[in-house]
Protein backbone atom coordinates (compact mmCIF):
# COMPACT_ATOMS: atom_id res chain seq x y z
CA UNK A 1 0.00 0.00 0.00
CA UNK A 2 1.33 3.55 -0.74
CA UNK A 3 0.74 6.08 1.72
CA UNK A 4 -0.39 9.64 0.85
CA UNK A 5 2.64 10.83 2.65
CA UNK A 6 4.73 8.83 0.15
CA UNK A 7 2.83 9.72 -2.72
CA UNK A 8 3.14 13.33 -1.81
CA UNK A 9 6.77 13.23 -0.61
CA UNK A 10 8.69 10.46 -1.93
CA UNK A 11 11.70 9.06 -0.38
CA UNK A 12 14.56 10.19 -2.66
CA UNK A 13 17.67 7.74 -3.22
CA UNK A 14 21.45 9.29 -3.81
CA UNK A 15 23.51 6.19 -5.05
CA UNK A 16 27.20 7.13 -5.41
CA UNK A 17 30.13 4.41 -6.60
CA UNK A 18 31.85 4.07 -9.57
CA UNK A 19 31.02 0.39 -10.11
CA UNK A 20 28.00 -0.04 -12.82
CA UNK A 21 27.59 -3.11 -11.18
CA UNK A 22 27.45 -2.02 -8.26
CA UNK A 23 24.58 0.44 -8.97
CA UNK A 24 22.93 -1.80 -10.41
CA UNK A 25 23.04 -4.78 -7.47
CA UNK A 26 21.87 -1.60 -5.66
CA UNK A 27 19.26 -0.43 -7.74
CA UNK A 28 17.80 -4.12 -7.37
CA UNK A 29 18.02 -4.33 -3.75
CA UNK A 30 16.52 -0.88 -3.03
CA UNK A 31 13.55 -2.13 -5.45
CA UNK A 32 12.89 -5.16 -3.33
CA UNK A 33 12.51 -3.10 -0.21
CA UNK A 34 10.75 -0.72 -0.96
CA UNK A 35 8.20 -3.36 -2.88
CA UNK A 36 5.16 -1.66 -3.65
CA UNK A 37 4.57 0.06 -0.18
CA UNK A 38 6.79 3.63 -1.02
CA UNK A 39 7.46 6.20 -3.87
CA UNK A 40 10.72 6.51 -4.60
CA UNK A 41 13.16 8.05 -6.76
CA UNK A 42 16.82 7.06 -7.10
CA UNK A 43 19.85 9.12 -8.69
CA UNK A 44 22.92 8.25 -9.17
CA UNK A 45 26.89 9.37 -9.66
CA UNK A 46 30.11 8.34 -9.69
CA UNK A 47 32.42 10.64 -8.09
CA UNK A 48 32.41 11.79 -4.22
CA UNK A 49 32.51 15.25 -4.83
CA UNK A 50 30.04 14.70 -7.23
CA UNK A 51 27.82 13.23 -3.84
CA UNK A 52 28.63 15.87 -1.75
CA UNK A 53 27.22 18.34 -3.44
CA UNK A 54 23.76 16.51 -5.00
CA UNK A 55 23.04 15.40 -1.09
CA UNK A 56 23.48 19.09 0.14
CA UNK A 57 21.35 20.21 -2.92
CA UNK A 58 18.73 17.91 -2.87
CA UNK A 59 18.29 16.38 0.56
CA UNK A 60 17.67 13.09 -0.25
CA UNK A 61 16.35 10.79 2.49
CA UNK A 62 18.44 7.73 1.84
CA UNK A 63 22.23 7.63 0.65
CA UNK A 64 24.74 4.62 -0.52
CA UNK A 65 27.97 5.97 -1.21
CA UNK A 66 30.83 3.86 -1.65
CA UNK A 67 34.20 3.72 0.64
CA UNK A 68 36.65 4.87 -2.53
CA UNK A 69 35.00 7.09 -5.15
CA UNK A 70 37.35 9.58 -7.02
CA UNK A 71 36.73 13.10 -5.74
CA UNK A 72 36.41 12.38 -2.29
CA UNK A 73 36.36 9.61 -0.37
CA UNK A 74 32.64 7.93 1.50
CA UNK A 75 33.76 8.83 5.20
CA UNK A 76 34.52 12.10 4.14
CA UNK A 77 31.21 13.04 2.49
CA UNK A 78 29.66 11.54 5.48
CA UNK A 79 31.30 14.58 7.87
CA UNK A 80 30.51 16.88 5.42
CA UNK A 81 26.65 16.22 5.20
CA UNK A 82 26.70 16.02 9.23
CA UNK A 83 28.67 19.37 9.57
CA UNK A 84 26.67 21.23 6.86
CA UNK A 85 23.10 19.99 8.10
CA UNK A 86 24.33 19.92 11.93
CA UNK A 87 21.82 22.87 12.34
CA UNK A 88 18.71 21.35 10.05
CA UNK A 89 16.09 19.42 11.70
CA UNK A 90 13.72 19.26 8.59
CA UNK A 91 15.00 16.10 6.82
CA UNK A 92 17.35 13.61 8.15
CA UNK A 93 19.69 11.97 5.54
CA UNK A 94 20.03 7.98 6.33
CA UNK A 95 23.28 6.91 5.00
CA UNK A 96 25.03 3.70 4.16
CA UNK A 97 28.42 3.25 3.60
CA UNK A 98 28.95 0.37 1.05
CA UNK A 99 32.23 -1.11 1.32
CA UNK A 100 34.43 -4.53 1.68
CA UNK A 101 36.23 -3.22 4.72
CA UNK A 102 35.18 -5.61 7.61
CA UNK A 103 37.59 -4.76 10.51
CA UNK A 104 36.74 -2.85 14.19
CA UNK A 105 38.87 -0.08 13.10
CA UNK A 106 37.15 0.80 9.61
CA UNK A 107 33.86 0.28 11.12
CA UNK A 108 34.45 2.79 14.46
CA UNK A 109 36.13 5.21 11.59
CA UNK A 110 33.43 5.39 8.95
CA UNK A 111 29.98 5.34 11.82
CA UNK A 112 32.12 8.00 13.33
CA UNK A 113 32.38 10.30 10.28
CA UNK A 114 28.44 10.06 10.11
CA UNK A 115 27.60 7.01 8.05
CA UNK A 116 24.18 5.23 10.05
CA UNK A 117 25.42 1.71 8.38
CA UNK A 118 26.83 -0.24 6.33
CA UNK A 119 26.46 -2.88 3.60
CA UNK A 120 29.17 -5.14 3.39
CA UNK A 121 30.93 -6.60 -0.04
CA UNK A 122 29.95 -9.14 -1.91
CA UNK A 123 26.26 -7.95 -1.16
CA UNK A 124 24.76 -10.30 0.75
CA UNK A 125 20.59 -9.62 -0.72
CA UNK A 126 19.02 -10.52 2.20
CA UNK A 127 21.42 -8.73 4.78
CA UNK A 128 21.16 -5.90 2.42
CA UNK A 129 17.49 -5.83 2.74
CA UNK A 130 16.93 -5.99 5.86
CA UNK A 131 19.27 -2.81 6.73
CA UNK A 132 17.58 -1.26 4.04
CA UNK A 133 14.25 -1.92 5.77
CA UNK A 134 16.27 -0.59 8.83
CA UNK A 135 16.91 2.58 7.16
CA UNK A 136 13.16 3.13 5.42
CA UNK A 137 11.47 2.65 9.36
CA UNK A 138 13.90 5.08 10.63
CA UNK A 139 12.85 7.92 7.93
CA UNK A 140 8.94 7.19 8.09
CA UNK A 141 9.39 7.79 11.56
CA UNK A 142 11.24 10.75 11.65
CA UNK A 143 8.76 12.15 9.20
CA UNK A 144 5.78 11.46 11.27
CA UNK A 145 8.13 12.67 14.35
CA UNK A 146 8.30 16.05 11.76
CA UNK A 147 4.63 16.40 10.45
CA UNK A 148 3.39 15.95 14.67
CA UNK A 149 6.09 18.69 15.35
CA UNK A 150 4.54 20.83 12.74
CA UNK A 151 0.99 20.40 13.86
CA UNK A 152 1.94 21.24 16.96
CA UNK A 153 3.98 24.51 15.79
CA UNK A 154 0.64 25.42 14.14
CA UNK A 155 -1.37 24.89 17.03
CA UNK A 156 0.91 26.97 19.49
CA UNK A 157 0.82 30.04 16.56
CA UNK A 158 -2.92 30.17 15.68
CA UNK A 159 -6.39 30.81 16.90
CA UNK A 160 -8.27 27.18 17.35
CA UNK A 161 -11.46 29.07 16.20
CA UNK A 162 -10.70 31.54 13.30
CA UNK A 163 -7.59 29.86 12.16
CA UNK A 164 -5.40 32.90 12.31
CA UNK A 165 -2.60 33.80 14.28
CA UNK A 166 -3.53 34.35 18.17
CA UNK A 167 -2.32 36.92 19.62
CA UNK A 168 1.10 35.70 20.80
CA UNK A 169 1.92 34.93 17.39
CA UNK A 170 0.61 38.74 15.95
CA UNK A 171 2.34 40.27 18.19
CA UNK A 172 5.54 38.42 18.06
CA UNK A 173 5.39 39.61 14.18
CA UNK A 174 4.58 43.16 15.25
CA UNK A 175 7.73 43.89 17.30
CA UNK A 176 9.61 42.07 14.42
CA UNK A 177 8.08 44.64 11.75
CA UNK A 178 8.64 47.60 14.36
CA UNK A 179 11.89 46.81 14.51
CA UNK A 180 13.12 46.15 11.02
CA UNK A 181 11.02 49.31 9.98
CA UNK A 182 12.62 51.52 12.83
CA UNK A 183 16.06 50.34 11.37
CA UNK A 184 15.38 50.90 7.97
CA UNK A 185 12.85 53.92 8.25
CA UNK A 186 10.37 52.30 6.55
CA UNK A 187 6.61 52.88 6.68
CA UNK A 188 4.27 50.46 9.07
CA UNK A 189 0.71 50.27 9.67
CA UNK A 190 -1.59 48.44 11.76
CA UNK A 191 -5.21 48.32 11.98
CA UNK A 192 -7.49 47.00 15.17
CA UNK A 193 -10.52 45.43 13.44
CA UNK A 194 -13.70 45.16 15.72
CA UNK A 195 -17.34 43.71 14.60
CA UNK A 196 -20.07 46.01 15.48
CA UNK A 197 -22.83 44.77 17.49
CA UNK A 198 -20.79 41.23 18.22
CA UNK A 199 -22.69 40.57 21.85
CA UNK A 200 -25.74 41.30 20.20
CA UNK A 201 -25.30 38.85 17.62
CA UNK A 202 -24.34 36.09 20.68
CA UNK A 203 -27.41 37.36 22.71
CA UNK A 204 -29.96 37.27 20.34
CA UNK A 205 -28.94 33.92 18.08
CA UNK A 206 -26.33 32.28 20.73
CA UNK A 207 -22.49 32.12 21.17
CA UNK A 208 -22.43 29.13 18.33
CA UNK A 209 -23.72 32.16 15.64
CA UNK A 210 -21.40 34.28 17.46
CA UNK A 211 -18.51 31.74 16.88
CA UNK A 212 -19.68 31.14 12.91
CA UNK A 213 -19.19 34.48 12.40
CA UNK A 214 -15.86 34.60 14.00
CA UNK A 215 -14.41 32.27 12.15
CA UNK A 216 -15.99 32.95 8.79
CA UNK A 217 -14.95 36.85 9.06
CA UNK A 218 -11.57 34.90 10.27
CA UNK A 219 -11.63 33.76 6.30
CA UNK A 220 -12.07 36.88 4.66
CA UNK A 221 -10.06 38.50 6.81
CA UNK A 222 -6.49 35.84 5.44
CA UNK A 223 -7.47 36.30 2.09
CA UNK A 224 -7.21 40.28 2.18
CA UNK A 225 -4.22 39.70 3.91
CA UNK A 226 -2.18 37.23 2.07
CA UNK A 227 -0.86 39.92 -0.45
CA UNK A 228 -0.26 42.59 2.07
CA UNK A 229 0.75 41.34 5.30
CA UNK A 230 -0.69 39.44 8.05
CA UNK A 231 -4.24 39.30 10.71
CA UNK A 232 -4.32 37.64 14.24
CA UNK A 233 -7.11 37.55 16.18
CA UNK A 234 -6.06 40.07 18.87
CA UNK A 235 -8.74 39.23 21.90
CA UNK A 236 -12.50 38.46 21.49
CA UNK A 237 -14.05 39.66 18.26
CA UNK A 238 -10.85 41.97 17.43
CA UNK A 239 -8.60 41.64 14.66
CA UNK A 240 -5.36 42.94 14.17
CA UNK A 241 -3.77 43.24 10.86
CA UNK A 242 -0.31 44.65 10.01
CA UNK A 243 1.04 46.26 6.75
CA UNK A 244 4.61 46.47 6.70
CA UNK A 245 6.54 48.85 4.32
CA UNK A 246 3.13 50.04 2.86
CA UNK A 247 2.20 54.01 2.48
CA UNK A 248 -0.94 55.11 4.10
CA UNK A 249 -2.53 55.16 0.71
CA UNK A 250 -2.19 51.49 -0.54
CA UNK A 251 -3.01 50.89 3.31
CA UNK A 252 -6.14 53.02 2.89
CA UNK A 253 -7.17 50.52 -0.49
CA UNK A 254 -6.57 47.17 1.65
CA UNK A 255 -9.23 48.67 4.26
CA UNK A 256 -12.03 49.81 1.59
CA UNK A 257 -11.40 46.45 0.46
CA UNK A 258 -11.59 45.04 3.71
CA UNK A 259 -14.96 46.49 4.32
CA UNK A 260 -16.39 45.80 0.59
CA UNK A 261 -15.86 42.23 1.09
CA UNK A 262 -17.44 42.00 4.80
CA UNK A 263 -20.34 44.55 3.40
CA UNK A 264 -21.54 42.59 0.56
CA UNK A 265 -20.84 39.22 2.46
CA UNK A 266 -24.46 37.35 4.03
CA UNK A 267 -23.43 34.94 6.96
CA UNK A 268 -25.90 31.67 7.10
CA UNK A 269 -26.08 30.81 10.52
CA UNK A 270 -28.61 27.71 10.87
CA UNK A 271 -30.34 29.17 7.61
CA UNK A 272 -30.70 32.82 9.91
CA UNK A 273 -28.55 35.26 6.85
CA UNK A 274 -26.77 37.66 9.13
CA UNK A 275 -24.84 40.18 8.04
CA UNK A 276 -22.16 42.57 10.14
CA UNK A 277 -19.77 45.77 9.59
CA UNK A 278 -16.77 46.69 11.06
CA UNK A 279 -15.18 49.43 12.76
CA UNK A 280 -11.48 50.11 12.71
CA UNK A 281 -8.66 51.82 13.71
CA UNK A 282 -5.27 52.11 12.11
CA UNK A 283 -2.40 53.84 13.46
CA UNK A 284 0.79 54.94 10.78
CA UNK A 285 4.16 56.02 10.82
CA UNK A 286 5.60 56.91 7.55
CA UNK A 287 8.72 58.09 9.71
CA UNK A 288 10.17 57.31 12.53
CA UNK A 289 11.43 60.01 14.94
CA UNK A 290 13.32 59.88 18.21
CA UNK A 291 9.93 59.19 20.41
CA UNK A 292 10.16 56.24 22.65
CA UNK A 293 6.55 55.69 21.49
CA UNK A 294 6.90 53.43 18.93
CA UNK A 295 7.12 49.77 21.00
CA UNK A 296 4.37 47.52 20.11
CA UNK A 297 2.07 48.47 22.77
CA UNK A 298 2.68 52.17 21.78
CA UNK A 299 1.54 51.75 18.27
CA UNK A 300 -1.31 49.11 19.45
CA UNK A 301 -2.39 52.41 21.88
CA UNK A 302 -2.94 54.62 19.05
CA UNK A 303 -4.70 51.84 16.77
CA UNK A 304 -7.11 51.51 19.73
CA UNK A 305 -7.56 54.72 19.80
CA UNK A 306 -8.57 55.80 16.42
CA UNK A 307 -10.92 52.67 16.77
CA UNK A 308 -12.68 54.02 19.61
CA UNK A 309 -13.33 56.87 17.71
CA UNK A 310 -14.50 55.16 14.82
CA UNK A 311 -16.92 53.56 17.06
CA UNK A 312 -18.11 57.00 18.61
CA UNK A 313 -18.75 58.14 15.20
CA UNK A 314 -21.27 55.80 15.00
CA UNK A 315 -19.19 52.32 14.10
CA UNK A 316 -19.38 50.42 10.46
CA UNK A 317 -16.40 53.00 9.84
CA UNK A 318 -12.47 53.00 9.70
CA UNK A 319 -10.34 56.04 11.45
CA UNK A 320 -7.09 56.72 10.99
CA UNK A 321 -4.27 58.34 13.13
CA UNK A 322 -1.05 59.49 11.89
CA UNK A 323 1.06 58.54 14.86
CA UNK A 324 3.59 61.29 14.55
CA UNK A 325 0.82 63.67 15.22
CA UNK A 326 -1.05 61.52 18.20
CA UNK A 327 -0.22 61.96 21.79
CA UNK A 328 -2.31 61.64 25.38
CA UNK A 329 -3.25 65.58 25.06
CA UNK A 330 -4.44 65.50 21.13
CA UNK A 331 -6.04 61.64 21.20
CA UNK A 332 -9.37 63.62 22.65
CA UNK A 333 -9.19 65.75 19.20
CA UNK A 334 -11.07 64.54 16.25
CA UNK A 335 -9.24 66.14 14.13
CA UNK A 336 -6.06 63.93 14.68
CA UNK A 337 -8.42 61.40 13.70
CA UNK A 338 -9.37 61.12 9.79
CA UNK A 339 -11.99 59.00 8.16
CA UNK A 340 -10.99 56.14 5.24
CA UNK A 341 -14.12 53.93 4.75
Amino acid sequence: MVLEEDLQNPFKVVIASDSRLERSILVDGIERAFDRSHNYIVEMCSRGDDALERIISTKPDMVFIDWVLPGMEGPEVCHKVRSTNKDNDQGYCYIFITTSKGDRKSIVHGLSSGADDFVTKPFDTEEMNARISVGIRFIRAYRELWRQKEEIDKLSRTDVLTGNLNRRSIMSILGGVLEKSQRNNNPVAICLCDIDFFKKINDTYGHQAGDFILAQVGILFDEVAVDTGAVGRYGGDEFLFLFPGMDFFSVAKVIKKLYDRVKKEIFVFDGIPLKVSLSCGVAYLSCFSGKSLWTSGGLIKVADDALYEAKRRGKGRACSCDGIKWSEKQKSDPEVFQDLA
